[in-house]
C-alpha cells in the first residue's frame, strides 16, 4: 500500500475559514473521484503550531494499492482536473510518498463532514 502525503499552503489573503471551506467542500468534489483512491484524509492545521514547525495550512492522505496505481490516477482528466483546482487555492503542494507502519492504531475517522 502506497500513502500520498500532500503539504499545501494557502494562496496570500485567503483566511484559514476560505481555505478550508475551498479544500473540505469543493475541492473533494473532483479530488475525492480520483480513481482506485482507497482513502483520503484532510488534515487542516490548528492555531497553536511547536516552535520551528513548517509553515502549512494542512496536510491530505490518500491510499492507493501501488505507486504504479496512483500515477494512473493522477495521469487521468479527473487527476490533471484535481491538480489544475489545487494550483487555484494553493501556493505550495508538496507530495511525499509513502509506506505506512502503524505503531499504534488512531481512532476511526469521523466520516461527518466538519467546517
Amino acid at each position: 500500500m502506497i500513502k500520498l502525503i500532500a503539504f499545501l499552503k494557502r494562496k496570500p489573503g485567503m483566511t484559514m475559514e476560505e481555505f478550508r471551506a475551498r479544500w473540505v467542500h469543493e475541492h473533494t468534489k473532483i479530488s475525492g473521484k480520483l480513481p482506485n483512491c482507497k482513502g483520503y484524509r484532510i488534515n487542516i492545521a490548528v492555531p497553536t503550531q511547536p516552535e520551528g514547525a513548517p509553515d502549512y495550512d494542512g496536510t491530505a492522505e490518500l491510499w492507493w494499492d501501488s505507486l504504479e496505481e496512483m500515477e494512473v490516477a493522477f495521469a487521468t482528466k479527473i487527476g490533471q482536473d484535481a491538480g489544475a483546482d489545487g494550483d487555484a487555492f494553493t501556493i505550495l503542494r508538496t507530495h511525499l510518498y509513502t509506506e505506512e507502519y502503524i505503531v499504534i492504531p488512531g481512532p476511526l475517522p469521523d466520516t461527518r463532514t466538519r467546517g
